[in-house]
């Protein structure tokens, strides 16, 4: 019962007030690629805790997961615990519940999936080939725009007008964006937390995660664009690209929302993020909590789910 508790209590403090307290702090926008890091093993965290409970709830000494088990070890002499059909309500009722949850999340992906499959399909049609950049697919708009459409073959969109717009140095630091978006995974990343977020959108976590890690994306593009080029040469070239809507599953290096686009512009404009050790420190920590929230969280689930005791 302790366990049960302490996975209750963890699935609330990190579902329920984690997320929002992440969403407040000023700190993710001076490290986008450490904020993301954190995100993620909240999420994770508070996806092993659910998982746990459900697993206790079926696998536990009254579930009817483990009145099965005892059954099919009767053979061998297995002591046997007493059951009744409410104890089978109780574990069945939350394996239902995750059920259909896990049904909504798989529905989600799989609909932004067809999605990007079906834009890609369309760009065969109307884009051709760059001459000077492989990994780059042109077609023929005035309007400055420039995405990654993240299939198989990891293309880079781009129109006519930013080609013409954007000068060498832009263009450079507008590929190195995308580029970043495309070996960081950030597509993959969003996509699984939209499905999630679909899913358990009643955990304020998972709906400020919904809203608050796309712009962390793309400020994490543009710290590695900056590197490459300056961050006034980025800036420059988020100020010529054109605001307008991203085919779903996409990523674009100029954003539909004027509000993210003004953040953006005053991270890059006003200064590198802090390198100190201050800044070394947050990141260490994050990433570790990330990666040591859900193995101690399942961990937990030893003491919970007795299975063969």
């Amino acid at each position: 019962m302790i366990s049960i508790a302490a996975l209750a209590t963890i699935a609330l403090l990190l579902g329920g007030a984690a997320g929002p307290a992440l969403a407040r702090g000023r700190w993710p926008l001076r490290l986008p690629g450490t904020a993301i890091a954190a995100w993620l093993g909240v999420l994770a965290g508070t996806l092993a805790a659910l998982t746990g409970l459900v697993a206790t709830a079926l696998f536990g000494r009254a579930g009817l997961g483990h009145h099965v088990i005892e059954w099919l070890l009767n053979y061998l002499k297995h002591h046997k615990h007493p059951s009744s059909d409410t104890t089978y309500l109780i574990s069945v009722l939350p394996l239902a519940a995750a059920l259909g949850l896990t049904l909504v999340a798989a529905r989600r992906y799989r609909r932004t999936i067809a999605q990007r499959r079906h834009h890609r399909e369309a760009l065969g049609f109307v884009t051709h080939p760059s001459r000077d950049f492989p990994d780059v697919r042109l077609i023929d708009h005035p309007m400055p725009v420039v995405y990654c459409l993240p299939e198989r073959d990891r293309q880079i969109v781009m129109s006519s007008g930013a080609l013409h717009r954007l000068d060498a140095a832009e263009l450079q630091a507008v590929l190195s964006h995308e580029r970043a978006h495309l070996d960081k995974r950030h597509h993959l990343i969003l996509t699984l937390i939209d499905a999630a977020g679909a899913a358990l959108a009643w955990l304020p976590s998972f709906r400020a995660a919904r809203d608050r890690l796309p712009p962390l994306a793309e400020m994490a593009a543009d710290d590695e664009a900056a590197r490459n080029t300056g961050p006034d040469v980025v800036a420059a070239a988020l100020r010529k690209l054109a605001i307008a809507p991203c085919p779903a599953g996409g990523l674009a290096a100029g954003p539909a929302d004027r509000s993210v686009l003004a953040q953006r512009l005053a991270r890059l404009e006003g200064g590198n993020p802090p390198q100190g050790t201050y800044a070394h420190l947050l990141s260490g920590t994050a990433i570790a909590l990330s990666i040591i929230i859900p193995v101690v969280v399942c961990a937990a689930w030893a003491d919970a789910i007795p299975l063969f005791c």
